[in-house]
């Protein structure tokens, strides 16, 4: 079962896409990421890569994001995604593309749009899927202060940076690591972990 821990949609049940290509990131995990964001999460932009089922994109605009895009390439993903931000009553906030996510950073580019934080959890069969985070750096859709969060396998570590982003922290949540990546403010970095 996959819900809405907290905020206005708290409890609130969402549906899965049939088959095992949509691996929703697990309650437990997804409080853990969430009570790191903490207050920050209030007023942000949020993006959702892959976005699944959508739980995540969803719980940030269910504890008062201002805006959260989700990106889904597969066409019935999509499609339980609308319904999910529809039983939720969260169209106000939450804005749904389908498109691979490549073609969707250029996307954004080209609208001018950035965001505080980024999240990604591609399929773990796709391992290069990671250096779009490189990617996220060079087209400047990261916030100064964001963080592009990448979930990922614990026996499949990440790289300490992708080109200007680098680790300011993990955090192991049973099978899955949460990897944050911020901007290099020349030291900034190692005040970020501090705060985290």
């Amino acid at each position: 079962m996959v819900r809405i821990i907290s905020g206005e949609c708290k409890g609130r049940r969402l549906r899965v896409p049939h088959g095992r290509a949509v691996r929703p990131t697990s309650d437990r995990a997804k409080e853990t990421l969430f009570d790191i964001l903490g207050d920050r999460i209030r007023g942000c932009r949020f993006l959702d890569l892959y976005s699944g089922t959508g739980s995540v994109g969803l719980e940030a605009a269910s504890r008062n994001a201002a805006a959260v895009l989700l990106v889904e390439s597969q066409r019935e993903a999509w499609r339980v995604i609308l319904e999910n931000v529809e039983h939720c009553g969260l169209q106000d906030k939450c804005l749904l593309w389908r498109m691979e996510t490549a073609d969707c950073l250029g996307q954004l580019v080209s609208e001018k749009k950035t965001f505080d934080f980024i999240f990604l959890d591609p399929p773990y069969r796709q391992a290069s899927a990671y250096g779009l985070i490189e990617e996220i750096g060079e087209k400047g859709l990261l916030n100064p202060e964001g963080w592009v969060i990448a979930e990922h396998d614990r026996h499949r570590p990440l790289p300490d940076s992708y080109g200007s982003l680098i680790r300011v922290r993990t955090r192991r949540v049973g099978e899955s690591v949460f990897s944050f990546y911020g901007v290099d403010h020349e030291g900034e970095d190692r005040r970020l972990s501090r705060v985290l």
